[in-house]
């Protein structure tokens, strides 16, 4: 009023009440929610009067170049990862033999074959990790040695037993990272980029040996440690290492276009194979399970509509076949990482491995422990 020149408004309660009534005869007086907002919009006028127009748009735009800069820098930091990725990949993979890697030798004639499925499990390579405790040491030569290990004893294996078929999982933490832990950073033995090239050379490697002998299938998902994002909290739902891996892989696989290999997509946290020879298996990384909750494959099968016969999953650096209900099975795989100071103080200590499972022409489903 006192901007419109009512310079001698009264200001007692019976002046109010008796304006909101002439309002209210003549339709002008506001609803309540119009009303709430006025006051809003006038006391922000009058602040705004208060600390001066220009101060205000000062403010206003401070906030917005803030934002600015931090799109900015989340720009930047993406290129620069993406850069050194790239340069990882090429420094990486200009050493390997390609010829020798893509050269297939025939497949044996499926009437060599049984009916059994080998399912190859890995997880928990935390590639980049270095550990040197009494009674392990680890490190990426290290890692190789035990993974070169791993698929002889695999080989012999599906010789063995006639498999017609190998499916191989990973399920996560194939990067130890940086960011997970404080101290973490001075334990790694090479960046983020480089954990993310020679993670998938290793795997490259693996798949293209087991293809040259069996029918191969891979698919990949993702694990705690693989995130790009230190905080878990900020993450980006597929920001991950493994989206990378999983990229080169493809490109491999179309490239070299091996008939006996075959990438399959899965779900970014977990996966699922379904009617192995009659039985439904799902994969998960572990870090959202707890060991003592018994009824994990319970929980699965119902979030999921599909009954499973076994649940599969890594994290704990422990192997475990367990039998959890008539024909149903709980399966924990190692790590081929092994022991270091974190496990031990947790009490989870124990030494490399990782598992395979074979399920026979009948349905019957065998973990194996394949020791490192």
């Amino acid at each position: 009023m006192e901007k419109e020149g009512f310079f001698d408004s009264d200001v007692n309660e019976a002046y109010r009440c008796m304006l909101k009534s002439y309002q209210k005869n003549i339709g002008e007086l506001p609803a309540i929610s119009t009303h709430a907002n006025m006051i809003a919009d006038n006391k922000l006028n009058s602040i705004k009067e208060l600390i001066g127009e220009i101060a205000w748009e000062k403010r206003e735009n401070q906030a917005i170049l803030r934002e600015l800069n931090k799109v900015k820098r989340n720009i930047i930091d993406n290129g620069l990862m993406i850069d050194e990725v790239t340069k990882a990949i090429q420094d990486v993979f200009d050493k390997v033999d390609w010829n020798d890697i893509t050269k297939n030798i025939f497949l044996p004639e499926k009437s060599e074959y049984d009916k059994t499925r080998l399912i190859l499990c890995l997880t928990d390579w935390h590639i980049g990790a270095l550990v040197d405790i009494e009674g392990n040491q680890y490190n990426y030569n290290i890692a190789k040695k035990r993974i070169d290990k791993m698929i002889k004893q695999v080989i012999s294996i599906a010789n063995e037993r006639k498999v017609c078929r190998i499916d191989i999982v990973y399920m996560g933490d194939i990067l130890e990272h940086t960011y997970m832990r404080n101290s973490q950073a001075y334990n790694a033995e090479f960046p983020v980029s480089k954990q993310i090239a020679v993670s998938g050379r290793l795997l490259i490697e693996i798949i293209s040996k087991l293809s040259k002998l069996f029918f191969t299938t891979f698919r990949a998902f993702s694990g705690n440690h693989d995130r790009i994002n230190g905080n878990k909290n900020d993450n980006i739902d597929g920001d991950n290492g493994i989206v990378i891996i999983n990229d080169m892989i493809k490109l491999f696989i179309e490239s070299c276009n091996i008939d006996s290999l075959v990438y399959v997509e899965c779900e970014k946290y977990s996966a699922k194979l379904l009617d192995v020879n009659g039985k439904n298996i799902k994969f998960v990384h572990g870090d959202l399970e707890k060991l003592s909750d018994k009824n994990k494959i319970n929980n699965h099968s119902f979030r999921d509509n599909i009954i499973y016969d076994a649940i599969v999953y890594g994290h704990f650096h422990h192997f475990a076949f367990i039998e959890v209900g008539i024909e149903k099975f709980e399966i924990r795989v190692g790590s081929i990482k092994g022991s270091d100071d974190y496990s031990e103080r947790l009490g989870l200590g124990s030494s490399p491995s990782q598992a395979i499972i074979l399920v026979d022409g009948n349905g019957n489903i065998e973990a194996k422990r394949i020791n490192l």
